[in-house]
């Protein structure tokens, strides 16, 4: 997938289906453009973008100044390091952290507050294991995924879940430690921010 077919599925991810459907192309980005300059949201994920294909280039000083940029106008701080798949929803920016060693699927949604993570390890004495989120995941507000957990695809993380350990494929995911409360079919359409 191309960096502008990834854009265009992240401002798709805020736009309504029928804006979609029945509006021309030219229509689409002149949306896109008015959405980078009106949501701090939008701004938050376009700027991660640049600074992730700066970051693969070995240019990490200016995507991180990229990231800087994004953290002081949307109040999301999304890691360049960190991998994200084409789609991906901020409803609310504030709050939001990626880290380093992340790496998240397509179409996801992450609301304001959610922090998600690598393991945590000594220095030099380990590596991190990376922090996995399949496609189609929902995390709720303030939901914290941390300790090099895997979470399936289509699973939901309800608010103010702290996520420690994996979580299989459609399931949902509420309190603090997080455990099972239910499940979704896998025909599920995304849930609504």
């Amino acid at each position: 997938m191309s960096f502008w077919q990834v854009v265009k599925a992240d401002v798709a991810a805020t736009t309504h289906e029928n804006y979609r459907t029945y509006y021309s192309p030219a229509h689409f980005w002149l949306r896109a453009v008015v959405k980078f300059v009106t949501s701090p949201a939008v701004r938050a994920v376009f700027l991660y973008r640049i600074a992730h294909v700066l970051a693969k280039h070995r240019m990490l000083p200016i995507a991180l100044l990229l990231r800087q940029w994004g953290l002081n106008s949307a109040g999301a701080e999304l890691n360049p390091l960190a991998t994200v798949g084409p789609g991906l929803y901020l409803p609310h920016s504030i709050g939001t952290g990626v880290g380093p060693w992340v790496k998240i699927g397509a179409n996801c949604t992450l609301q304001a507050g959610a922090a998600i993570g690598p393991q945590p390890f000594a220095g030099d004495r380990g590596t991190p294991k990376f922090t996995v989120l399949g496609d189609d995941v929902y995390v709720g507000l303030h939901a914290v995924i941390i300790g090099g957990v895997t979470v399936g695809d289509g699973a939901v993380i309800g608010a103010n879940a702290v996520v420690v350990r994996d979580v299989e494929p459609y399931t949902v995911i509420s309190a603090s430690p997080g455990r099972a409360v239910g499940t979704r079919q896998k025909g599920d359409g995304p849930l609504e921010a």
